[in-house]
């Protein structure tokens, strides 16, 4: 490990002396080239210490004089003589600093001590400093290290960590403080060194006494949502699925709390005291976090940022975590407006101050960019973790209620560049957690148009594939799930023709049923799954593009692509056919999917992952998920 270079400290006698500086450094001396023999450095107790010096004296033979620094301050050992040897014997264990001078007879008949030659040693005799760490952390989780030294004269401290890629980082200059904040930045096994000096010494190893290395095990995050209600223990919900796979997690978010801004009692608990006590006191037995989700339910009316409201929220939620022993909270204020963004940061900002004061953390669920109602780089300024909830990517309610764009709920383009937009601001990456759905959505399509639209758990999912025909492909671009199931689709009657401003249910379903067919086309072909066709039910430019692949990949009336006449209508019945194309479209991150996020978290050096929620995930869920974070 390379260190800094010696720094001077004869500066520090001069002044002790009364020694100018500057008349010394103008002035050759006499007696030069001064040395120190002896022992010197860190030294067993019970070493007998001799000290001798030697000078050139230019002709004649110079005299020395002996000073020693210990914990009684500076002693003249002994004056000006022709003895260069002092022996000192066995010192009792502590730091001290042996200062050797040397003067020409001459020079010291005439009193111009400020010409003399200088030098010095360091006696670190049983010196020790020890360093008291955790054993593991939480990536982005700041901790105070306490350093103790003993045997050494108003010890300064230095620290040294080496982070999993094997690089040493110093704290920077030697500080006074026996106390350090470290924050690792990602997770992994970091090894940690603290070095410890009298404020005199020099920079080097020989100078400073050094600690064992300590190894800390930073973990990423791997937070469940859930309700944790201990009446609910079956297969299926939050308390029985922790109390199974504990070990995947190290943080809980039970969703306890809500907040209302309307209401005339705003702060609402949905747990009772028996699943509080009996959740905490398993969290706490498995060494589990535990961030209570405050859920927003009401929209904040004007002037409520301005009124006492605020205040009272942070009051309450301080008194609860104290009283029932929370590690922190989660905030989940999903419906903020852009207009109210600057007056929610502001309110995070006191939050994150409050609890901080009560030693407890804040993680802020943020959507993911662009949204102006969420100031990532202000946000993460104040909160622990940014929970980027990157769900979902397809909705019920876009574009339109009538056509929503069946999708999948995070596909992995969708994730990379939400993660991409977060980073640019500038937060750090350890600050940023990932949130994961454990659902999917599922979208019904006819003749007649959109019928319905739906999120639905990936444990019913699974189950629903195991009673009912369908199939599903695996979609590599969208490392996620297409499934297909119920009645068999039909083709919407022919001809359709380019009419993009017109909402036409058969071009709706016409755009349904092209999705599914070049997606498996493209997937039997390894070929590239072409982007997905909004189903709005306009016959436009892209729409007339995906009928004109259709036609190409299936060789038909290639004399009029991108429109859609009898033989291409044929056609594409054919390809349901072929394909078990039902008219139910859903989409799934499984837990393939699952795993390939965390990879990308993981590449991304993030703070961690949150699951959305405990109980949604399918029973083959736990095969692969362990929370364990890609090496």
């Amino acid at each position: 490990m390379k260190k800094r270079h010696l720094i001077p400290l004869f500066a520090s006698f001069l002044t002790i002396f009364n020694i100018s500086p500057l008349t010394h450094a103008a002035s050759a001396p006499y007696a030069s080239q001064l040395v120190i023999h002896g022992p010197q450095g860190n030294l067993k107790p019970g070493t007998s210490v001799t000290i001798t010096a030697q000078a050139d004296g230019h002709g004649s033979t110079p005299q020395f004089q002996f000073w020693m620094e210990s914990t009684k301050g500076w002693t003249l050992l002994r004056n000006y003589s022709t003895n260069n040897t002092i022996n000192l014997g066995v010192l009792p264990a502590g730091s001290y600093i042996i200062a050797v001078y040397a003067l020409d007879p001459n020079q010291l008949q005439q009193g111009q001590y400020s010409h003399a030659a200088q030098s010095s040693v360091v006696l670190n005799i049983g010196s020790q400093v020890s360093l008291s760490a955790p054993s593991t952390l939480l990536a982005g989780q700041s901790e105070l290290l306490q350093a103790d030294a003993t045997n050494l004269i108003s010890p300064v401290y230095q620290w040294w960590w080496q982070n999993p890629e094997g690089q040493w980082k110093s704290s920077g200059p030697y500080q006074s403080t026996p106390t350090w904040n470290f924050t690792p930045h990602q997770s992994g096994l970091y090894h940690l060194i603290v070095y410890a000096k009298d404020p005199l010494a020099p920079n080097d190893a020989q100078g400073a006494v050094w600690s064992q290395t300590v190894s800390i095990n930073v973990q990423p995050i791997s937070l469940a949502y859930g309700y944790f209600h201990v009446s609910s223990n079956s297969p299926g919900h939050a308390w029985y699925d922790i109390q199974q796979h504990a070990s995947a997690f190290n943080v809980i978010a039970p969703l306890w709390y809500t907040y209302n801004p309307t209401s005339n009692n705003p702060f609402s608990a949905t747990v009772s005291s028996q699943s509080l006590q009996t959740v905490m006191a398993y969290a706490t037995s498995h060494r589990l976090l535990v961030w209570p989700t405050i859920q927003l339910t009401g929209t904040f009316p004007n002037g409520w940022w301005a009124s006492s409201e605020p205040q009272n929220l942070i009051s309450t939620l301080v008194k609860t975590a104290v009283q029932n022993g929370y590690n922190g909270y989660t905030l989940d204020f999903e419906g903020i407006s852009a207009a109210q963004g600057p007056d929610f940061t502001s309110f995070v900002k006191q939050l994150a101050q409050a609890l901080h004061q009560a030693k407890l953390t804040l993680t802020v669920d943020v959507m993911p960019l662009p949204n102006s109602a969420y100031d990532y780089a202000r946000l993460a300024k104040s909160a622990d973790y940014l929970d980027l909830l990157a769900y979902p990517e397809y909705s019920t309610t876009t574009p339109s209620a009538l056509a929503p764009n069946p999708g999948p709920t995070a596909g992995a383009p969708w994730v990379d560049n939400a993660i991409h937009l977060a980073l640019q601001t500038g937060i750090s990456p350890s600050q940023l957690l990932l949130g994961v759905a454990l659902y999917g959505q599922s979208w019904t399509y006819t003749n007649q148009g959109f019928q319905g639209g739906e999120a639905i758990t990936s444990r019913t999912i699974a189950a629903n594939l195991s009673q009912q025909s369908g199939q599903y492909v695996w979609d590599p671009t969208q490392q996620a799930l297409e499934i297909n199931t119920g009645t068999l689709a039909v083709a919407p009657p022919a001809p359709l023709s380019f009419n993009p401003t017109t909402f036409n249910p058969l071009v709706q379903n016409l755009q349904f049923l092209l999705n599914a067919v070049l997606l498996r086309y493209a997937i039997s072909h390894q070929q590239t799954p072409p982007a997905l066709l909004a189903t709005d039910g306009g016959y436009g430019q892209d729409t007339e593009k995906a009928v004109a692949q259709f036609q190409q990949e299936f060789n038909v009336d290639p004399q009029n692509l991108g429109t859609y006449g009898p033989h291409t209508a044929q056609a594409l019945q054919s390809a349901i056919d072929m394909y078990n194309i039902g008219q139910n479209m859903a989409w799934d991150e499984n837990t393939e999917s699952i795993i390939d996020l965390l990879t990308t978290a993981s590449t991304d050096h993030l703070g961690g992952m949150t699951l959305w929620r405990l109980g949604y995930q399918s029973p083959h869920f736990w095969t692969q998920f362990t929370g364990n974070w890609p090496s």
